[in-house]
């Protein structure tokens, strides 16, 4: 007993190392405190909206949303790969030959941001009717916009090739008179594709109004391969014969659109979707301008919406075009980057007019509005993630166009801007696509025309030019019109959640004959769906 005393006796008289205790004080309580802010993570995230319907989110993403947004999504990034390797093709003849292209191309997107928008209207027509189940008003809001936007498309392109030459000389501004020569020989070349890019755009429009986004996709991504091949033949030739050089950019661009407006009419004609089957006689039946003019109230706006917003691009465009070849081919350069870091959004964006579309078509409010807003939080989530995963590789990216290391470190610059500011991207482009589903165009209009001539041409005008910040200046101009159209369409958005409860408790009063049993099908799915809303919004 005496010597267990005196062992015990001696350890408590030995001297501790203090420092391993003090560091193993510090590992456990850092240990508590990851437990601690897991816990508390956890607690956040359990109470939520989100969490206590995650299964039904898991549900809209994976039958709603993925069937959409995937198929759209690979298909913009076969429309945005065609500007790209075109680009990448004409790079090698040298940085004035790509500020040209850039240049014709900033004209050419006002054009294509127009058709664009009357396929919209299209696409929206299309969803809303075959939502009520309307298939000949489907079919007819496709045959029309077809028809009238061919016919203007050709009407367009004559004026555009007559007056080229003053187009250049205005959006061209203070750039070299070769820049200039070689802008004005792609666009003549391109103006000639605007039948062929209309058709395009409006048949593809439809067959997503109708559901149905496998066709457009694989018909684009036919159109870019053979633009990419015709392209490269023609500008540096094959086997003995040498090549047009610069001008078979712009016509295996015009080549690869016809063959994309041919497989489209073709579709439609043999009825690959049967909700949207139209044969070639019909195209000369009279036109119903009741629903013409439903189709232009929805892409009139539109349209305006994106003349406005692209021409006040091309303008700040101009801005740049006085700051030195270097600045515009690095300016060009990276919007085209940025392009393929949005096309998520892009997707998602038009998954959500779709959506919203057939959801409102079919009376299901609630559903409408709790479905936009998850596909505004996915939107943000993703692209921030990928804008700040890509922006370390600014550089990598730029030395796919060019080897120039001046026009390498204004990529690098504007790129890592557009990583800062791309959390608020989807506010300004997601939320409006969802608007724009629910025929609610003239908002998204008005917001447009706030943030381009009121935020982005004013003050990239003031930044970079009075200032004197370069193309810095422009592109934090651009950022503004980001932040002002979120603020607008965010307080809108759920400034409407109010109104949208209230559509659905006075559409129960509605009495909407049954399909095909002779009862209110339609108010019993709304009262349901307000009855969800009504939990969703407590």
């Amino acid at each position: 007993m005496l010597h267990l005393q005196t062992f015990f006796l001696q350890k408590a008289l030995q001297p501790y190392d203090f420092s391993l205790i003090i560091e193993m004080w510090f590992q456990l309580s850092s240990l508590r405190s990851i437990l601690n802010v897991s816990t508390a993570l956890r607690q956040v995230v359990v109470r939520t909206p989100w969490y206590a319907k995650r299964k039904s989110y898991k549900v809209l993403f994976w039958r709603e949303i993925t069937p959409l947004a995937i198929p759209i999504f690979l298909e913009n990034t076969c429309v945005l790969l065609m500007g790209v390797l075109s680009t990448f093709l004409v790079s090698w003849l040298g940085k004035e030959a790509m500020a040209g292209v850039g240049l014709a191309d900033s004209f050419n997107m006002v054009i294509m941001a127009f058709f664009a928008a009357i396929d919209l209207g299209t696409t929206v027509v299309v969803a809303f009717s075959l939502g009520k189940r309307d298939r000949r008003r489907a079919r007819a809001a496709a045959r029309q916009s077809l028809v009238i936007m061919t016919l203007f498309a050709v009407v367009l392109a004559v004026v555009i090739h007559y007056f080229g030459s003053e187009i250049i000389n205005i959006v061209a501004g203070e750039a070299t008179p070769e820049v200039k020569g070689l802008a004005l020989t792609y666009l003549e070349l391109t103006v000639l594709s605007y039948p062929a890019a209309a058709i395009a755009l409006i048949g593809s429009g439809a067959l997503r109004g109708a559901g149905n986004t496998k066709i457009p996709l694989m018909i684009n991504g036919g159109m870019n391969i053979l633009n990419i091949i015709i392209s490269s033949i023609l500008i540096y030739g094959a086997f003995s014969w040498q090549g047009l050089g610069f001008a078979g950019a712009g016509l295996g661009l015009t080549i690869s659109r016809y063959i994309g407006a041919v497989a489209i009419i073709w579709v439609l004609m043999i009825g690959f979707n049967p909700a949207l089957r139209i044969p070639l006689k019909s195209y000369l039946k009279p036109l119903n301008f009741g629903i013409i003019w439903e189709v232009m109230g929805i892409g009139i706006p539109a349209s305006i919406e994106s003349v406005l917003f692209n021409g006040g691009k091309l303008l700040t465009q101009m801005f740049v075009a006085g700051m030195g070849t270097n600045v515009i081919a690095g300016n060009f350069i990276a919007f085209s980057v940025a392009a393929l870091i949005n096309l998520p959004g892009n997707a998602l964006g038009s998954a959500s007019t779709i959506i919203t579309g057939k959801r409102l078509g079919t009376g299901q409010i609630g559903q409408a509005e709790r479905q936009l807003r998850h596909v505004f939080w996915m939107s943000t989530i993703v692209l921030t993630a990928i804008a700040w995963g890509t922006a370390p590789f600014a550089g990598l990216f730029a030395s796919f166009y060019t080897q120039e290391q001046d026009v390498k470190e204004v990529v690098k610059v504007l790129l890592w801007l557009n990583a800062a500011f791309m959390p608020i991207w989807a506010a300004a482009w997601v939320l409006p696509s969802g608007f724009k589903g629910a025929r609610d165009v003239r908002f998204a209009m008005w917001v447009s025309m706030l943030g381009m001539w009121g935020c982005r041409v004013v003050a990239g005008y003031t930044l970079g030019i009075v200032l004197g910040m370069g193309v810095v200046g422009v592109w934090l101009g651009m950022f503004l019109d980001w932040a002002v159209r979120g603020v607008f369409v965010g307080g809108q958005f759920n400034a409407r959640r109010t109104v949208l409860l209230a559509s659905g408790k006075r559409a129960l009063a509605v009495e909407i004959p049954a399909r095909k049993e002779g009862v209110s099908a339609f108010c019993c799915e709304n009262h349901q769906e307000t009855v969800n809303f009504n939990r969703s919004v407590e």
